[in-house]
């Protein structure tokens, strides 16, 4: 009976050290994790400032237009 206890107590034992190493490998990718989203955001920001957006397009379109009017009435003067 002492020896069953014994082999139960050391499968626990056991469970718990595998259980233990389990959480160090699951936080360490969490880390892992924090550091590869923290480089997204980064890279996000920056694509996000640094691209054209489409009110941008408009105003170009409305500048050009309007631009290509004012040289057309130019050269109808002449």
């Amino acid at each position: 009976m002492e020896n069953k206890m014994m082999d139960i107590l050391l499968q626990v034992q056991q469970s718990v050290l595998e259980l233990r190493d389990d959480v160090n490998i699951i936080k360490a990718d969490v880390a892992d994790l924090k550091v590869r989203m923290t480089n997204i955001e980064e890279r996000v920001t920056s694509i996000e400032e640094n691209m054209v957006r489409k009110s941008d397009l408009k105003y170009y379109d409305f500048k050009i237009a309007e631009h290509d009017r004012e040289i057309f009435q130019l050269k109808q003067q002449n």
